[in-house]
């Protein structure tokens, strides 16, 4: 398997930004890899905290323990906007990296 082949298939499947580590272009690595890192951290963060509210309010009885209570509870919070967000935000930094890793690639190859 070549360099290059090697720096987008681990970018692309095992982690946005590790793929520039094979060429050496480590602080733009680091870079995708920390803009990818923040809002997943944000993303798990936000999303225990929900259920720990939603857990909290099952306890209480104020939620039902049911798939739809639970279903329409999440649906209508404002919460699931910014998930949505930091999602966005993920999959945008992950297919940038990959194409920036397809770049190096082919400046480095040609």
């Amino acid at each position: 398997m070549n360099k290059s082949l090697k720096a987008i298939l681990v970018s692309a499947l095992i982690y946005p930004g590790l793929g520039h580590f094979v060429f050496k272009k480590h602080l733009v690595g680091l870079a995708f890899i920390a803009s990818f890192s923040i809002p997943l951290l944000l993303l798990v963060q936000g999303m225990l905290a929900k259920t720990n509210q939603m857990v909290e309010q099952i306890q209480h009885g104020d939620l039902a323990l049911d798939v739809t209570a639970i279903s329409n509870s999440l649906m209508t919070s404002s919460d699931m906007q910014t998930f949505d967000t930091y999602t966005y935000i993920m999959l945008a930094v992950w297919i940038i990296s990959v194409l920036d890793v397809y770049r190096v690639a082919r400046k480095t190859q040609g």
